[in-house]
């Protein structure tokens, strides 16, 4: 076992590590700090068999996982030949066991060189001395730290000060006085407590730690610097070993000070700058593990311009980075929002070859989520899944599927879908289905629209009619038209009645010019051919796609194969599908033979029917049948509302191209239109301005007038 002197003589060159685990490590030792922890360049890794070996750029060991350590024998000579100066003052000897509790306890001679290299070794092996001499004490087995309960009242929650007039002050104002107090005052004050003044018995109770040999006291410290709720034992430990045990302020007091401001809840980056600055005016210098500190304190308790200044030191005092310390470094940009450094720093880690912690992983997830960088989210998982998806959470697959499907990223939804729903590892719940569905729809894929269907279905929920829509949209999108078709078969089964609105998809499909209009209505024939019950939406909306396509007379020799496939026959909505069209082709006698099949067949017309059919007469020379059509609408539909208002009337663009015929023939009808319009809701001033401009030019010719002459 080797002193810390040694080490700190030994960077620079090389070193031979044995660690615990039977692996050893051969490279150039470039620093050490308190906890005697390495970092190691330019290593050769042996396996503990001896059969494999590795070359690594950089290697950082922890102090216990460390065995044996070796240096040249010319490090040791040449630390001997600087302290030749010194001579030995007599043999002591010290117990040095090592970290195997299998190996026999070493007997080490204290000599000149021991003493140069390690000033405190009297001191140590005094205290060592000293613990075999007391009585053996039972030590309670290793647990996992309790939290400290907030509410609880605290023994001890103060600031430092080294006169009782702070220490009043400071119990007035509460525990966050501490965090303003400057750190300084925690090494005021004397030094020594001389033991005489104060009989035994009362020593005993003031200080509990008399007995205890200064080595366990350091032990503790490093100990509980680096456990969770350890913030208040650390203070009191350092205020008790400056105070009273008179302990020089060292580094190790103020690595340890800086560790404890790892508490999320008492921890302070202000306090952190302080014992810098404090370190700094003492000149204490900083080691590459303290430096590992502060970013471990900047991960929780982030503040950039002190981050940079830790990098900025670091660089320029050569020390590296640690896994720990990447990752402490990264957290701190993560913390700050700085996503692009931190996935800079990531990707640094990953081209190192540095093992990447799952939680550094999943606090990467849900920050880039946060700020909807949906897509570098699902290149992360799709690495970490091709790395090592054993360490993939549920949890975060979960929160990855429901904020993919409600970003509708198409991509993520269906990466997660194959690999955790289908397999059943994942069950997702209704509103993740339900985007799940929607985003099938979008994308045409039926298949991914059908699994969320049936994991709903599963559930006993009862589909509602969005659902066929969405899974109808995904099968027309596909080009699939007749299981698109089934779907409407299935959803009039159900006891919801398809109508235009459901058929959008299908709509959009084959209205397109490059759709087959004859090859759906060959899946309608086939469909009826094999049992199947065709709903009239089914074939309106062939219908309407037809006359989207500005093929009229097609539809309406569609309809009149309507009844051969179609047991219940056309209802309003067909006619109105093909009135429109008859007024888009301005094909007045067709929109009248249409109407007298419409009052054959017995079947009502509702507003929209008469508003289309006015708008066919308007387009005809003889307009005389549109005020008979709106008459008949005023007349049957005056006991019905329409947008809010009783009794039927013509909609805005049908009333205004009724104003605009009767103004060009002169037909004082107009103006009265133009009145019923404002009383209704319908003003327009653009409309206003057109007929007062052509209400001059009417005067002078009047076709209707001429026409009531002849």
């Amino acid at each position: 076992m080797l002193p810390l002197g040694l080490l700190t003589a030994a960077q620079g060159h090389p070193m031979l590590v044995e660690l615990k685990n039977g692996e050893t490590l051969n490279g150039h030792l470039v620093t050490c700090d308190t906890w005697m922890n390495l970092t190691l360049k330019e290593v050769v890794q042996t396996s503990p068999d001896g059969d494999r070996f590795f070359r690594l750029p950089e290697v950082y060991v922890k102090g216990n996982n460390i065995k044996y350590l070796r240096v040249p024998d010319e490090i040791i000579d040449l630390v001997k030949e600087q302290q030749q100066g010194q001579q030995n003052t007599g043999q002591r000897f010290v117990v040095v066991v090592d970290t195997e509790d299998s190996m026999p306890p070493i007997r080490i001679p204290i000599d000149g060189l021991w003493r140069c290299l390690c000033p405190s070794i009297d001191t140590v092996a005094a205290s060592y001395s000293a613990a075999r001499i007391c009585a053996p004490q039972t030590r309670k087995p290793a647990s996992r730290p309790r939290t400290r309960n907030k509410n609880a009242p605290q023994l001890w929650d103060r600031a430092f000060h080294s006169s009782s007039q702070s220490q009043s002050q400071a119990t007035n104002e509460g525990p966050t006085l501490r965090k303003k107090i400057p750190i300084r005052y925690l090494f005021k004050g004397p030094r020594v407590i001389r033991q005489s003044v104060v009989p035994k018995s009362e020593t005993e109770l003031a200080d509990p730690y008399h007995q205890v040999p200064l080595a366990h006291l350091y032990d503790r410290l490093r100990q509980m610097a680096v456990q969770e709720g350890g913030y208040d034992t650390v203070m009191k430990l350092v205020e008790y070993l400056v105070r009273v045990r008179g302990e020089k302020p060292a580094l190790v007091h103020y690595d340890a000070l800086i560790r404890a401001n790892t508490d999320a809840e008492n921890g302070s980056v202000e306090v952190v700058k302080g014992l810098l600055k404090e370190m700094k005016d003492e000149g204490i210098g900083a080691d590459s593990g303290l430096y590992h500190a502060v970013l471990q304190v900047l991960a929780i308790h982030p503040d950039y311009l002190l981050r940079n200044q830790i990098m900025q030191e670091m660089k320029e005092r050569w020390f590296g980075l640690s896994p720990e310390g990447w990752h402490s470094l990264t957290t701190g940009l993560l913390r700050d929002r700085q996503l692009e450094v931190a996935m800079d720093k990531l990707e640094e880690m990953q081209s190192d070859q540095i093992v990447i912690q799952p939680w550094l992983y999943d606090i990467f997830t849900y920050k880039l989520c946060e700020a909807g960088e949906v897509d570098e989210a699902f290149k992360l998982l799709y690495y970490r899944f091709q790395h090592d998806r054993k360490d993939i959470e549920p949890s975060v697959w979960y929160y990855l599927l429901n904020t993919f499907s409600s970003s509708f990223h198409y991509e993520g939804v269906k990466y997660i879908w194959n690999l955790r729903v289908a397999t059943s590892y994942l069950i997702p719940s209704d509103g993740i289905c339900v985007h799940v569905l929607n985003l099938a729809a979008r994308h045409a894929d039926p298949i991914l629209a059908t699994s969320a269907v049936r994991i709903l279905s599963s559930r006993r929920t009862a589909l509602a009619p969005f659902h066929y829509e969405a899974l109808l949209a995904a099968y027309a999108a596909s080009e699939d038209l007749g299981t698109a078709f089934r779907i409407l078969m299935i959803m009039s089964k159900a006891g919801f009645e398809p109508d235009s609105a459901t058929t959008r998809p299908l709509f959009t499909h084959l209205s397109q010019p490059s759709s087959s209009l004859s090859k759906a209505w060959k899946t309608l024939k086939s469909l009826f051919d094999d049992g199947h019950t065709i709903h009239i939406a089914a074939v309106n909306v062939v219908i309407e796609a037809t006359i989207a396509q500005k093929r009229f007379g097609e539809a309406v020799e569609l309809y009149k194969e309507l009844h051969t496939i179609c047991e219940s026959g056309p209802n309003t909505e067909t006619f109105n599908i093909l009135f429109q069209g008859a007024e888009k082709g301005q094909a007045k006698d067709t929109a009248m033979f249409l109407a007298s099949e419409m009052m054959a067949l017995g079947i009502k017309a509702d507003y929209l029917t008469y508003d289309r059919l006015i708008m066919v007469c308007l387009h005809a020379d003889d307009y005389e049948d549109a005020f008979r059509y709106l008459d008949e609408m005023k007349k049957v539909g005056k006991d019905k509302f329409q947008n809010g208002q009783k009794g039927w009337w013509m909609r805005f663009g049908t009333a205004a191209e009724m104003v605009k015929k009767c103004t060009e023939a002169g037909d004082e009808r107009g103006t009265a239109m133009l009145a019923e319009m404002k009383r209704r809701g319908m003003d327009d001033p653009k409309l206003n301005q057109w007929v007062a401009d052509h209400t001059s030019t009417a005067r002078y010719w009047n076709p209707a007038r001429v026409r009531h002459a002849a």
